[in-house]
């Protein structure tokens, strides 16, 4: 017979192992993208996504440069070591600068906004200011409402 009680806590502890990983790996993600921005010449990125019913993907990444003109993104590797993950998979791959702002902003999405993708779900964008080092993730949650009435005559 099953414990639903040790199952649920089980989940618990599996649950909240997987955020401080989480919160781990969008710190070192951060750390190691910001030099190889500024090295580019990029001053700001802006990542869009969108998802719903089930589905959901990082659209569209512009960099953009101090005039605000797109820049492409470099093809440049992160530091060694600087993307491994808890299980020691993400430096293969995480080692180029596009891929890493990839996963920094699904990362962000599982930290602050789980289940982004399910349903009606969510639009949004992550903005890298890189001359202040600042990173705001944008999210625009979307549900679908009822206003119903009953009126008896």
């Amino acid at each position: 017979m099953i414990d639903i009680e040790a199952v649920m806590a089980d989940f618990a502890v599996r649950q909240a192992q997987r955020q401080t990983q989480v919160v781990e790996e969008i710190q070192q993600l951060k750390t190691a993208i910001l030099p190889r921005l500024q090295d580019a010449g990029i001053t700001r990125v802006e990542i869009r996504f969108d998802g719903c019913g089930d589905s959901g993907a990082v659209e569209e990444c512009a960099c953009l440069d101090a005039a605000g003109a797109a820049i492409e993104c470099p093809d440049v590797k992160l530091q060694d070591g600087a993307a491994d993950t808890a299980e020691g998979a993400g430096s293969e791959q995480l080692q180029l600068l596009g891929q890493a702002l990839e996963q920094l902003t699904y990362l962000a999405l599982e930290r602050h906004h789980p289940g982004w993708e399910i349903n009606d779900g969510a639009c949004g964008e992550l903005v890298i200011d890189v001359a202040e080092g600042t990173f705001v993730l944008d999210c625009s949650l979307r549900f679908t409402a009822t206003d119903d009435h009953s009126t008896e005559l």
